[in-house]
């Protein structure tokens, strides 16, 4: 795992020293501290981090709520720290999308795993994400040529072959998208133009 920029939130000064020189030792960069949920918010706006290392309790707010609106404004990695543990604190990290969560004092091997687990889930959420809208806009696309080769069917009286072939030699000769050609159609018939 290359060096990754880390935000840290921790409110207490000595386990904010002691917990930014192990993510140093272990080759990352440290782009920000933040002692409050309020300025681990604003700080991850304005430094990007690749992930946060976020306190659950702290001033002006938990970290809980910071990582939501982190993950609101920028989606990012949040690894949580905790000086305890319970099952609310744990379900409350689960709904905020926290990746990791660690008992103070962490070692640096707990450190360093708990910065490469979150990277990759965060990766591979990332992935179904952009799979999951790639099928959704691809279902969108083929709603719309299914409903302009209706069209056709109905004013042309083509089968579905035939409409579909139609709008795939107009779409080649247009240099045109099949999406944007069945948009086209759809427009300029006075009965469904307006309908989406």
């Amino acid at each position: 795992m290359t060096g990754l920029r880390v935000l840290l939130a921790e409110d207490e000064a000595t386990v904010a020293a002691s917990v930014a020189a192990q993510i140093e030792a272990l080759g990352h960069a440290i782009v920000g501290e933040a002692a409050s949920g309020k300025e681990a918010v604003e700080l991850a706006a304005q430094t990007d981090p690749d992930v946060v290392i976020m306190d659950i309790m702290m001033p002006d707010g938990d970290g809980i709520e910071a990582a939501r609106r982190i993950a609101e404004q920028s989606p990012t990695p949040v690894v949580f720290l905790s000086g305890h543990f319970d099952q609310e604190l744990l379900e409350g990290v689960v709904a905020s999308g926290g990746l990791a969560y660690l008992l103070k004092p962490a070692t640096s091997d707990q450190l360093q795993a708990a910065l490469a687990l979150a990277r990759e889930r965060f990766a591979e959420m990332e992935d179904l994400r952009d799979q999951a809208s790639r099928l959704e806009q691809a279902l969108e696309v083929r709603k719309l040529v299914s409903r302009a080769k209706g069209l056709l069917m109905e004013r042309h009286g083509l089968t579905e072959q035939e409409a579909h072939r139609r709008m795939q030699k107009e779409a080649s000769r247009s240099n045109m998208k099949l999406a944007d050609l069945a948009r086209a159609i759809l427009a300029a018939d006075p009965f469904v133009g307006d309908e989406r």
